[in-house]
């Protein structure tokens, strides 16, 4: 592996940035819904989660959509000449063409929000959708700001202003439905206390990035040249809304799922025996595996944010053999930390709800949804090479593929096996889209197939790692009562000290070689420790 493969080590750091940034998001997700359910009952969470899908899209489209888009388009003007002011006017441009699109969706939203909740099975949602549809105003600047400076090789203000929303989104939230609980509300209205602290993060990360934008001086240089913007619009509408929809559908798998749950769950087990408030608070348990699923594509996620720009350049260049290498980098790695994080939360599944709502119900849910970690990592990354080769409706094809078979499991199977009827057609959905997306990979031979060795080389340290992990959890089990404290213990600890014997199993077995180890954030660090320890 020359040095050249690695110029673009920045990037690859730059990625981890956001992943931690991301990571640190999903921590705070899954950490405040646990106050947030003991504050609302489950059938306060089963009104959050109904709308949750909403802000969710919006933050993904924000955060790991438009962006990979605008940053592509900023990379390539940046090469040409006049490449600060090119990089600067194609933000602009890509400003005002998600202001076009997202504007009227807005309204749209907030206009037909009683339509939208009948068909959800509940009208009272309907005021809780409205404030919710507040967020995708937020769109069009969070999209053109990041993308502009990841376009220039800028991390930063992506990952501190992600970090600043959903910092703030929580204190938010957790307020205004203490408030509301104290105050005697409706956990409708603990619903919409939830769409106001993510409208009120989100307003909060504009704000940091507009001081980035500021303090980067690119805008002050007297680069706005406004005839050159409207040119670029005219060239950029159709690159930037057709890809950015299809990168968009693809970094909304999770929520396109959950979005299907929340029209057809609750309805399904109405229509099959249970009460209205059973079935909505069946939803509410359902729901609490969806914040640990996303634990398992953040760094997937992150990586097509690197893996686009990186392979388009590769491409450029015609370095076929640069482009290979970042594309099984990426699904080598989405394949390791996809497998021990499935293994992970299958075995810990119960420590895990009792450590995070109090009561084991919905356990079997958990361990059957921990099976898609295996496979999402995998549908990010391959999704993520197919772009870096121009190639945006196959995997969005693939995607759409796994939804209806998703949605035709739901209506099939919630009647026959209620809840976990939901969860194993997820599963099912979720392993289709990853097996024709590296079906595809391999016959466009855009990337290599697993040698027997790597695999199982991959397979001895995911098996090694879960016995040391169920070894954890057993003894936990038979030293010490399942109490909220204990459980919380247990599974801290059994994630770390696995977490830490999986590292060191791929560093000592050579699962990943020394320069794509490189490549990762304390990689080195944790080599020299273990070399000074042998």
């Amino acid at each position: 592996m020359s040095t050249s493969y690695i110029k673009n080590k920045t990037l690859w750091k730059g990625a981890f940035l956001v992943s931690g940034a991301a990571f640190l998001g999903k921590i705070l997700s899954a950490l405040y819904r646990v106050p947030f359910q003991n504050i609302t009952g489950d059938l306060g969470y089963y009104v959050y989660q109904q709308i949750y899908p909403f802000y969710g899209a919006a933050m993904v489209i924000s955060m790991y959509g438009f962006p990979v888009v605008i940053s592509k388009v900023v990379m390539e003007q940046t090469e040409k000449g006049d490449g600060e002011k090119r990089a600067v006017e194609t933000a602009f441009a890509s400003l005002f063409l998600l202001l076009i699109v997202f504007v009227p969706l807005f309204l749209l939203i907030f206009i037909q929000a009683e339509p939208i909740a009948l068909a959800m099975g509940d009208v009272q949602l309907k005021r809780a959708i409205q404030v919710v549809s507040v967020v995708f105003l937020f769109i069009p600047v969070y999209s053109a700001a990041r993308g502009y400076f990841q376009g220039i090789g800028l991390m930063t203000p992506t990952a501190v202003s992600h970090t600043i929303e959903q910092c703030l989104r929580v204190l938010v939230i957790l307020g205004l439905a203490s408030f509301v609980v104290h105050t005697g509300q409706s956990e409708y209205r603990a619903g919409e206390s939830a769409a106001i602290g993510s409208i009120a993060g989100s307003a909060a990360g504009i704000l940091y990035l507009m001081l980035s934008v500021w303090r980067d001086g690119a805008v002050s240089r007297g680069n706005i040249r406004w005839s050159h913007i409207f040119t670029m619009m005219k060239q950029i509408n159709v690159l930037l809304l057709t890809r950015g929809f299809f990168v968009c559908a693809g970094a909304m798998i999770f929520i396109l799922y959950q979005w299907v749950d929340a029209f057809t769950i609750a309805p399904l087990l109405e229509q099959h025996g249970m009460t209205e408030e059973e079935a909505r608070t069946a939803k509410g348990v359902f729901d609490r595996g969806q914040p640990l699923l996303q634990f398992g594509t953040v760094i997937a996620t992150s990586f097509a944010m690197a893996v686009v720009p990186l392979i388009t350049r590769a491409k450029q260049q015609r370095n076929n053999s640069a482009s290979h290498w970042y594309a099984a980098l990426s699904i080598r790695v989405s394949v390791l930390i996809g497998a021990a994080a499935a293994v992970g939360l299958f075995i810990t599944a119960e420590f895990v709800n009792v450590m995070l709502f109090e009561n084991t119900a919905g356990t079997e849910f958990l361990r059957i949804l921990a099976v898609t970690l295996a496979a999402s990592g995998v549908v990010m990354a391959s999704s993520a090479v197919m772009q870096g080769h121009d190639c945006f409706y196959i995997p969005v094809m693939h995607l759409m593929l796994g939804l209806v078979i998703k949605t035709g499991a739901n209506i099939y199977l919630i009647p026959v096996f209620h809840e976990k009827g939901a969860a194993f057609a997820t599963v099912i959905g979720m392993v289709i889209t990853a097996l024709c997306n590296m079906a595809y990979l391999y016959k466009k031979k855009w990337v290599e197939a697993f040698s027997w060795r790597w695999l199982w080389k991959a397979f001895f340290a995911v098996v090694l790692m879960a016995a040391l992990a169920l070894l954890l959890i057993e003894t936990f089990s038979s030293l010490f009562p399942l109490t909220r404290m204990w459980a919380a213990v247990g599974a801290l600890s059994t994630a770390v000290t696995a977490s830490v014997f999986f590292v060191w199993l791929l560093i000592v077995c050579s699962v990943l070689t020394k320069e794509e180890r490189a490549l990762l954030p304390a990689m080195g660090r944790i080599e020299q420790i273990i070399r000074r320890k042998e």
